[in-house]
């Protein structure tokens, strides 16, 4: 399985799900929390994980992850990751919450 085949599967998928499953409770304060969410990752893990890919902490398999994929020392499916978990979690969150405080 790629790194694209596994964001598909493990997270595309689930958040397809589960925004058809909240389009009535989404609001607008909810996509700017995600997108707060979301830069953030992407801000506070960016330049641990390319540090630790540069100095070779970590590799990732040529085959998972071809070289034209790289972005700096990361393939681009890893700041997808960032993104889509964010996104993953905030939905969860929305969907966990009692419906009274999303009015």
């Amino acid at each position: 399985m790629t790194y694209a085949q596994f964001l598909l599967v493990f997270l595309v998928l689930p958040i397809a799900f589960l925004s058809v499953l909240l389009r009535h409770r989404w609001r607008r304060r909810h996509g700017l929390a995600c997108a707060a969410v979301c830069l953030l990752a992407l801000l506070y893990t960016s330049p641990w994980d390319n540090h630790a890919a540069a100095t070779r902490l970590w590799t990732f398999d040529p085959h998972f992850a071809p070289p034209s994929h790289f972005i700096l020392h990361l393939p681009w499916e890893e700041y997808a990751f960032y993104g889509l978990q964010g996104l993953l979690t905030c939905l969860l969150v929305i969907a966990l919450s009692r419906r009274s405080e999303d009015q």
